[in-house]
């Protein structure tokens, strides 16, 4: 007698609004502040969504979308290639190396802002007198 197969109970995935939230931030801002507004969206992804426990990948993934998007619009004016092949002479690295590091350092800042954001709201609320 054959088994009749095990179902499993999907888990239902949150909607990725921290991501979202985190690179529209990104977007608007960063030609106001420049760089620095990864790590300022950043804190305040980790600050709204304090309790959800992907929030700082979230908030990574969001950033690296953001600088992506502004990297592919910087290109279209055609000068970013010959800045990539400068720069990478400049840092010794290879001019196509250069997008893909951007785009971690943008990730590295985004996630130790989340995670940051996250550990300072968590201590304070802990902190607070009841």
């Amino acid at each position: 007698m054959k088994r009749p197969p095990i179902r499993r109970a999907r888990k239902r995935r949150e909607p990725p609004v921290p991501a979202l939230v985190c690179a529209l931030i990104i977007v608007l801002d960063a030609w106001l502040i420049g760089w620095w507004t990864v790590p300022i969206a950043a804190l305040i992804v980790g600050a709204i969504w304090r309790g959800r426990g992907d929030a700082a990948v979230q908030a990574m993934w969001g950033a690296v979308g953001a600088w992506a998007l502004l990297l592919l619009v910087d290109s279209l004016h055609g000068r970013s290639w010959a800045l990539a092949r400068a720069a990478g002479g400049a840092v010794f690295l290879p001019w196509g190396l250069l997008f893909p590091a951007t785009l971690l350092f943008a990730a590295g800042l985004a996630w130790s802002g989340a995670v940051l954001a996250q550990a300072l709201c968590v201590r304070l609320v802990r902190d607070e007198p009841a």
